[in-house]
């Protein structure tokens, strides 16, 4: 085994990813770092400790010359630390210290709290370096079988009955006015994922889902199919099993359904302006000309609704 020395990780904060739950996707490299660092950043310090315990990690203390005091190892970095607290930190590793900054699983700063921190350590000069490894949502899309080359990453899915209702309306909006991209990928809670899914089922439900329980672990399992399918599936699942495990999902909008969708949506703006021209007065022939070259339907098919229009006034 090749051993990483201290100099192969310059020093200052290290970001560093753990595994998401399969102990054998730890790296070499960040096993170094947990080492070596003179203190580690965690959500929870006693996760971190149980995952320290489990690696069997090192700890610095007890590399200490005889009658020192060992280095505190764990410190508590949350979503709730002050602006004071993370001064504090950023003074540390402008001194010449360096941490390791880890999440509760996965790798920092991808929907949980060390942004505030990575930005405020590089203002300081401080050298931030990535020591890459799992991710969650980089696991997940490697096995979603999603071909799209881009996709949005919305973080949690709202927790409310209005938020979750606006942000399948915002996507929806995104995806007819911007089209950018057709695919949406959100963690979920095991204790919200019906609620989520039933929520999902009740807006889009024809949209295709892929959906992901406890990546990499051993009660691994992936769901895939319509909104409606995704929710019946899963219902049963924490029915059977109960409400464990983290969740991914994906929505894929924009394929067959959409396009019905915008057709239709097309259909009635050329139907609208076509009775404005039969109500000004506007011919049959004229109007189906007008229409048709604007909207780029079928001049046929636009007469023919034109005549019927006709017909009804006479």
């Amino acid at each position: 085994m090749t051993t990483i020395k201290r100099q192969d990780l310059p020093i200052g904060l290290w970001v560093v990813a753990t595994p998401i739950g399969n102990l054998g996707d730890i790296s070499e490299r960040a096993r170094a770092a947990l080492e070596q660092a003179d203190a580690i950043l965690c959500e929870d310090t006693r996760r971190t400790a149980n995952l320290l315990a489990a690696l069997t990690v090192r700890s610095p203390a007890h590399d200490a010359p005889a009658g020192t005091p060992p280095r505190q190892k764990l410190e508590r970095l949350d979503a709730h630390a002050s602006p004071g607290r993370i001064g504090a930190i950023v003074e540390r590793l402008v001194a010449g210290e360096s941490f390791a900054l880890v999440t509760d699983a996965g790798t920092p700063g991808i929907s949980d709290p060390g942004a505030v921190l990575v930005t405020q350590a590089r203002a300081a000069g401080v050298q931030v370096t990535p020591v890459p490894g799992p991710s969650s949502l980089t696991a997940f899309l490697s096995v979603a079988g999603v071909q799209e080359t881009g996709f949005t990453f919305r973080g949690f899915f709202p927790r409310s009955k209005n938020d979750r209702i606006r942000e399948l309306d915002s996507i929806s909006k995104c995806t007819q006015e911007c089209c950018i991209s057709r695919v949406f990928v959100w963690f979920e809670s095991p204790e919200r994922i019906v609620q989520t899914m039933q929520a999902l089922a009740g807006q889009l439900p024809d949209c295709q889902v892929v959906a992901a329980k406890e990546l990499s672990k051993v009660y691994e399992r992936f769901f895939v199919g319509s909104a409606t399918e995704a929710f019946a599936a899963i219902s049963a699942e924490v029915e059977r099993e109960g409400a464990r495990g983290e969740w991914c999902f994906l929505v894929t909008l924009g394929g067959a359904d959409s396009k019905v969708g915008v057709q239709q949506k097309q259909s009635s703006e050329w139907v609208k302006a076509l009775h404005c021209l039969v109500e000004v007065g506007t011919s049959a022939s004229d109007a189906a000309k007008q229409v048709s070259r604007h909207f780029d339907v079928s001049r046929n098919e636009v007469y023919e609704s034109a005549l019927r229009l006709l017909g009804k006034k006479k």
